[in-house]
């Protein structure tokens, strides 16, 4: 009968305890579930350390977890930085920059993407230009950046396949068109609208010396530099 009767009283406490359970706040009972086990591995600890000290056999398990705590660090430490996100995160991506253009390369996917730092399309995403301006703005590069060149190139290559060519059929047409806006003509030479004399004439001089057929350069880049001087000085 006592037995009965404490099989109820332990059933019945099993059900209050299940009941509060189920009620509670989930962030009190998390906090108390945590405090309740750490207590019990901090109980369990120190229970261990007594039975260790009354058996005499701390002092053997103090040495082998002194000869062996080197090789924990150091495993530690090497599954710490395999498994750490920002490790991984900075090998997932590569940047790199140039006077005019700002470029990064996924190396998960390999997209690339990039913003455009100077001249008329400062602030712009590439993946935001049509294909007409970023040709243009291949031009630019070309007179101004050679490693922006490259970059856009690269670019270019994966998001316009056949921009080759309508860069020829675009230069063709130049070549048949003389026509030039002073807007044009100032991005071309990479001033600001309102220059002096001195300074389209300092960039004509500047730029032509890398751009010039005689070093190697272009036969069209040279005449829309001469071509922005000219409007620009009224010639």
């Amino acid at each position: 009968m006592i037995y009965l009767i404490a099989g109820f009283g332990i059933l019945a406490v099993l059900f209050l305890l299940a009941r509060l359970f189920v009620a509670a706040d989930p962030a009190r009972l998390s906090r108390f579930l945590t405090w309740f086990f750490g207590a019990i591995a901090v109980l369990g600890a120190v229970a261990a350390l007594v039975l260790l000290l009354l058996s005499e056999r701390l002092v053997p398990l103090l040495i082998a977890a002194g000869t062996f705590s080197p090789l924990a660090v150091q495993l530690w430490r090497r599954w710490r930085s395999q498994a750490s996100p920002t490790g991984s995160k900075s090998s997932r991506a590569s940047q790199v920059e140039s006077d005019m253009i700002a470029m990064t390369l996924d190396h998960a996917s390999g997209e690339m993407s990039g913003t455009v730092k100077r001249g008329p399309y400062a602030g712009r995403r590439l993946e935001r230009l049509s294909e007409s301006e970023l040709l243009d703005l291949w031009q630019q590069c070309r007179i101004a950046d050679a490693d922006g060149t490259r970059l856009l190139e690269a670019y270019l290559d994966r998001a316009v396949p056949d921009w080759r060519q309508k860069a020829a059929a675009s230069a063709r047409q130049g070549a048949s068109s003389d026509q030039m806006t002073r807007d044009e003509a100032y991005a071309v030479l990479d001033l600001a609208p309102g220059a002096s004399e001195a300074q389209i004439r300092e960039a004509h001089h500047r730029l032509m010396k890398k751009v010039h057929p005689d070093q190697g350069g272009s036969n069209y880049l040279a005449a829309k530099l001469n071509r922005a001087k000219d409007i620009l000085l009224g010639a």
